[in-house]
Order: C-alpha cells, then sequence, then structure tokens
C-alpha cells in the first residue's frame, strides 16, 4: 500500500493546539509506542513555532560540533 501525500492545507484539527475545523497541514506521520502510527496535522501558528524549534535545534547543534 503507498501512501499519497496529502494536499498542502486541508480543513481538521490541529493536533498540537487541538484547533478544530482550521487550515491545518500534514507534517508526516508520528509514532506511538501503544497505538502504531498517525499523521501529524498542525495549523500555521503551530507550524511556524515548530519551524523556530526546528531552527534553535539545528542552530544549537551546528554550534557544538
Amino acid at each position: 500500500m503507498r501512501a499519497e501525500k496529502p494536499p498542502a492545507w486541508v480543513t481538521g484539527e490541529c493536533w498540537r493546539c487541538d484547533g478544530a475545523d482550521i487550515p491545518v497541514m500534514w507534517l508526516g506521520p508520528v509514532q506511538s509506542d501503544q497505538h502504531g502510527h498517525a499523521p501529524f496535522w498542525a495549523c500555521a501558528p503551530c507550524v511556524r513555532r515548530l519551524e523556530a524549534r526546528i531552527a534553535e535545534f539545528v542552530a544549537r547543534r551546528d554550534f557544538s560540533t
């Protein structure tokens, strides 16, 4: 079975802030030790916060090497 990439933005629920019926973007699968895999959806403000955290992580990693 091949998973198709969903459209960039759809109306749904943000898995990070629990916002409902808002534009969300599929960010990829998440994994749970107890329940397996699920799709991770996030709204624009949450995507921006995640991008900022990723940038901070990469900057720290690059600085420490």
